[in-house]
């Protein structure tokens, strides 16, 4: 399945910007309408003409995570998308083919022009691929790879190399990654100095933390619990080649939690 290419701007000062996220104001919204829909129509700001973009295949830390690893990502994502203090505007284009649950378009994101036709069908390979925006938060460090299932196969492969390239040389938050080796949760103040993990993790402690049906969030100790009780997040292993619950993959001992798997491992299961 081919991507719509749409041109437009980058728009930071129209939202708040993170590491994997972006205000962009289309030239043309029509294209957006075109594209498959995962959930609502897509959102765009009737009085200012821009709408949230999500970066594919990426994520990154949460803003009340440990710094400085959430604010240099969104540093980064500015720098690089041409607008670095956060203000002003800069032209780009994404490449996307579908709109997220929340009305986002999915897209790999682009700095600049194209002399490309706006609303063009690409066709994206390896090479284009690595010019993107994800690609480069994902090679220096400042994000993580989230894959769901309907990520082609072979730009899984290219985003997992750039993965581990940062992982092997310590880019920022390999540094002191602490995923698959183990962190030490101690309650909602915890989460704030926490070592990096994979954020979909960290979202799931934040949200445990919160949760008022549980007696003592300061422990662990009804984490996998809870986890059983919410919404199930279905995941395919890929060195498994098995599907599984997200749950399951978590290990807890004490009050220290992991994943059992390299996060460009996961495929998670769209709904």
């Amino acid at each position: 399945m081919p991507f719509t290419l749409i041109k437009g701007e980058f728009v930071p000062e129209a939202g708040r910007p993170d590491g994997d996220s972006m205000r962009f104001r289309p030239e043309n919204p029509t294209p957006l309408f075109m594209l498959k829909r995962r959930g609502h129509a897509p959102k765009i700001n009737q009085s200012n003409g821009t709408i949230q973009l999500r970066f594919e295949g990426i994520d990154t830390m949460e803003s009340k995570a440990a710094a400085p690893f959430s604010s240099d990502a969104t540093k980064s994502n500015l720098e690089l998308c041409g607008v670095p203090d956060g203000t002003g505007t800069a032209p780009g284009y994404i490449l996307t083919n579908q709109i997220g649950p929340n009305g986002r378009p999915i897209a790999f994101v682009y700095a600049g022009t194209t002399t490309e036709s706006d609303g063009a069908s690409i066709f994206l390979e390896a090479d284009r691929l690595k010019e993107s925006i994800n690609y480069e938060q994902l090679e220096i460090g400042h994000a993580y790879p989230l894959f769901y299932d309907t990520l082609f196969f072979s730009l899984r492969q290219e985003l997992s190399k750039a993965t581990k390239k940062a992982r092997q040389t310590n880019q920022n938050v390999w540094s002191n990654d602490s995923t698959n080796s183990g962190t030490l949760y101690s309650g909602s103040e915890s989460l704030k100095t926490m070592p990096p993990i994979f954020p979909k993790l960290w979202r799931r402690l934040d949200k445990y933390s919160r949760d008022t049906d549980t007696l003592d969030t300061n422990s662990l100790g009804e984490f996998k619990e809870y986890m059983e009780s919410i919404r199930e997040e279905r995941v395919f292993i890929i060195s498994e080649s098995k599907a599984t619950g997200f749950d399951d993959i978590i290990q807890v001992s004490g009050n220290t939690v992991n994943l059992q798997y390299l996060p460009e491992d996961i495929v998670v299961v769209s709904v």
